[in-house]
């Protein structure tokens, strides 16, 4: 393998077998001939190949960059694809004095600073923080050779000041050889929910918990299974919230699982819910869980964000969208569901069409080994 053929994905808020880039951009650079390689500093270790870790929590700034010089020095790589402007930054001083030919993308899936950065952070403390992670976030962008976008609001920063650098939009598609197709449903009396995430307000767990507990009281003739995938704990007031249920609506909780599984996991459902807080930023951020819910094949009930629609113009054919808070119409989308079996056919039906023909990997991943192969040589 030359070195030309080398590449590196540079990991600071990822963990090295990070879905879009360990079972996405570098398996699909993998089997077309590239030197792959992985840098997480989100883990102590992995047992994946050419994958190297340490956990960078509570290490000094200059010690982060150092070892992370260090690893980039053993693999020598022709591009470094960072997952955020902080990894840029270190990228970019490894590339200063050792490798000044090595090109640098930036993958931007994340806003920075997003409100997760300045959690229990208030007052001076807190604008200081913000100003520091913006000009980090517009110098990320200076030494930045290129970026894979992968939704379009995140773009728009980058696409106005960077104008004339080479980018891609790649959005968060899943390869569907890792999909299990969900079985026509044959029994209308019992329905299984799945709701994947943290157990908060902002992601909507409450407005969650309130609409299938106003489901299952007004249809007392059905039964109810919802299944929360997460590795949170519940509170003293969830647990409340829980033990008041009625009767037929059963929670069941399953901790996150390894990539593969879960999607294996997720085809086992009926319809999937996600009733998030329509925030300023939520309703510009695209879940990515929304494409996987398609290659099952089944329906979803997500709130109505700006970014569900600016992406996916089908999406009325299989998704209902909802204000999270209005639990009078959630329950009217899930009564339809079991009382019109031919509109669910109908939306499992467009799902299952609509991802295999538009919203998958393979429609978007020779898009994306062109894009690269323009910034390596030989």
């Amino acid at each position: 393998m030359t070195a030309s053929r080398k590449i590196c994905f540079l990991q600071v808020a990822h963990l090295p077998n990070d879905d879009r880039v360990w079972f996405h951009q570098s398996k699909t650079l993998i089997e077309n001939g590239f030197d792959i390689s992985v840098i997480s500093t989100r883990a102590n270790s992995s047992e994946l190949e050419n994958v190297f870790c340490f956990d960078d929590t509570g290490m000094e700034k200059g010690e982060v960059k150092r070892k992370i010089s260090e690893i980039l020095g053993k693999i020598d790589p022709k591009l470094i694809i960072c997952d955020n402007p902080l990894a840029v930054y270190y990228a970019s001083k490894y590339k200063k004095r050792n490798n000044k030919s090595a090109k640098i993308v930036m993958d931007v899936t994340e806003w920075y600073p997003s409100k997760k950065n300045l959690n229990n952070i208030y007052g001076i403390k807190s604008v200081a923080k913000s100003l520091l992670l913006k000009f980090l976030n517009l110098s990320s962008g200076f030494m930045a050779d290129g970026f894979i976008f992968g939704e379009e609001h995140k773009a728009k920063f980058f696409k106005t000041y960077f104008k004339r650098k080479p980018f891609i939009d790649l959005p968060y598609y899943p390869d569907l050889r890792y999909i299990k197709k969900g079985k026509p449903k044959e029994d209308y009396s019992e329905w299984k929910f799945l709701y994947s995430g943290l157990l908060n307000k902002d992601k909507g767990f409450y407005n969650l918990l309130e609409a299938m507990k106003t489901t299952a009281i007004l249809n007392k003739n059905l039964t109810f299974v919802l299944k929360i995938i997460t590795n949170e704990i519940l509170n003293e007031e969830q647990r409340l919230l829980i033990a008041n249920l009625p009767k037929n609506l059963e929670i069941e909780f399953k901790d996150y699982m390894p990539f593969e599984i879960f999607c294996n996991e997720i085809s086992r459902y009926d319809i999937f819910l996600d009733l998030r807080e329509k925030d300023k930023e939520n309703n510009r951020c695209l879940p990515i869980k929304l494409f996987y819910y398609m290659g099952c094949g089944k329906p979803s009930i997500f709130t109505d964000l700006d970014a569900i629609r600016l992406h996916i113009s089908e999406i009325e054919e299989f998704v209902s969208l909802t204000h999270p808070n209005d639990y009078t119409n959630i329950v009217q989308i899930i009564t339809e569901y079991s009382t019109n079996r031919e509109k669910y056919r109908q939306h499992s039906a467009a799902a299952l069409k609509n991802s295999r023909e538009k919203y998958n990997w393979g429609v978007i991943s020779n898009k994306f080994l062109k894009f690269i192969s323009t910034f390596i040589s030989g």
